[in-house]
């Protein structure tokens, strides 16, 4: 049963329920100590009940809560209450992606596309280069924060609490079995996860190009009512070409062979390299033939987002992956709360597109061409 408003549970105040989903509710809740609001996920009774996900569940909210990056909803803390295991994490004051895109079924602009799947892929770099995959991307997954006093969202991935360890060789049938339980997770799965076969980065990689795909042309790849049908079409049948809808995302066609191969080896080397090739054809200027989405920016009414790529600031995001910068106090956990976890969101500022592979090169992103398994 759903706990209700105002109801203690493991020292913190439940203020209203945020959403359910396969494994649970989240629910905004006020911190026992601190003047803050978090989001508390509370999983299903029956799954806390499980030793082995029990046990998985804390290696893995532990493993999580080490990340630290502009583009990652931290993760505070994690326990067990009345036979129910929780995790508190920060709350994002705005809708997920999934919320955005049912609002907009043409999809969204280039720029804001580009400025999803640039901090997605940031911060799937910056995790897997830690030995951690997410293995679960997709729009549900990706929140946008109400734009600051400056205009500027947020962009973080969500549900890092239930990430897996690249080494961790055990998980494999249960991520199979989860997935086939979660019709949203397999619309974006990699192949490789539908099998049950070993993961790497790459595999997230696939999901975040499948939730590009879905974001730039509103529609899903390989969409269908058959369950069966979508898992067929992401093993066997040929990446599909956003071209094929929209006559002016041709030059995205080649990209998305990439990034949607069967085969990971055929893939980018990393989440970034293919957020950057997007960019480059996404920036080309071209004569559209289709239909373009024309309305308002989906997180911001001013109609000020930026008509080139999205990029964190050399001093702030670069920095703080790497440890040396100095965080300041962020508003993107709630409307009325801060928390030092993040750098400002005014601080990931959308930038020209001449400062793509600047910008890359100056986070020092692993260079490595070849994913390794713990790497």
């Amino acid at each position: 049963m759903p706990l209700s408003e105002g109801e203690s549970f493991a020292g913190y105040t439940v203020v209203r329920l945020l959403g359910t989903g396969e494994m649970g509710e989240v629910y905004l809740v006020r911190h026992p100590r601190l003047p803050r609001s978090e989001a508390l996920k509370v999983l299903r009774a029956d799954l806390s009940g499980d030793h082995n996900f029990q046990q998985r569940f804390i290696r893995e909210a532990d493993r999580a809560s080490e990340l630290w990056h502009p583009h990652i909803v931290g993760v505070h803390d994690r326990g067990e209450f009345d036979g129910q295991l929780w995790i508190a994490m920060d709350y994002v004051d705005g809708p997920n992606l999934r919320e955005v895109l049912s609002r907009h079924p043409s999809g969204l602009t280039p720029a804001e596309v580009i400025a999803v799947v640039s901090g997605v892929g940031d911060a799937l770099d910056y995790a897997h280069h830690r030995g951690l995959l997410h293995r679960d991307v997709k729009p549900g997954n990706i929140m946008i924060s109400h734009p600051d006093d400056g205009g500027t969202p947020r962009i973080l991935l969500s549900d890092f609490g239930i990430a897996r360890p690249a080494e961790d060789d055990d998980v494999t049938t249960s991520v199979m079995t989860d997935t086939i339980k979660s019709m949203g997770t397999f619309n974006y799965a990699a192949p490789e996860l539908l099998r049950g076969a070993a993961l790497d980065g790459r595999a997230d990689q696939y999901a975040l190009a499948a939730t590009a795909y879905h974001t730039l042309t509103g529609i899903q790849p390989f969409a269908d009512a058959n369950p069966i049908s979508v898992i067929r079409a992401h093993l066997t049948a040929p990446p599909p070409r956003p071209g094929a809808i929209r006559a002016d995302l041709a030059s995205t066609d080649a990209v998305f062979a990439q990034a949607l191969a069967k085969d990971p080896a055929q893939r980018f080397a990393r989440c970034s390299d293919f957020a950057a090739a997007l960019a480059r054809q996404l920036q080309t200027p071209r004569t559209s033939t289709g239909t373009t989405p024309n309305r308002s920016a989906p997180w911001n009414t001013s109609r000020t987002v930026a008509t080139a790529y999205t990029a964190p600031t050399t001093a702030t995001a670069g920095q703080a992956a790497r440890g040396n910068a100095t965080p300041t106090a962020s508003t993107a956990t709630s409307s009325n709360c801060q928390t030092d976890r993040h750098p400002s969101p005014g601080r990931a500022k959308f930038a020209p597109a001449a400062n793509v592979d600047t910008a890359r090169a100056a986070r020092k992103i692993p260079t490595t061409t070849q994913y390794q398994r713990g790497a």
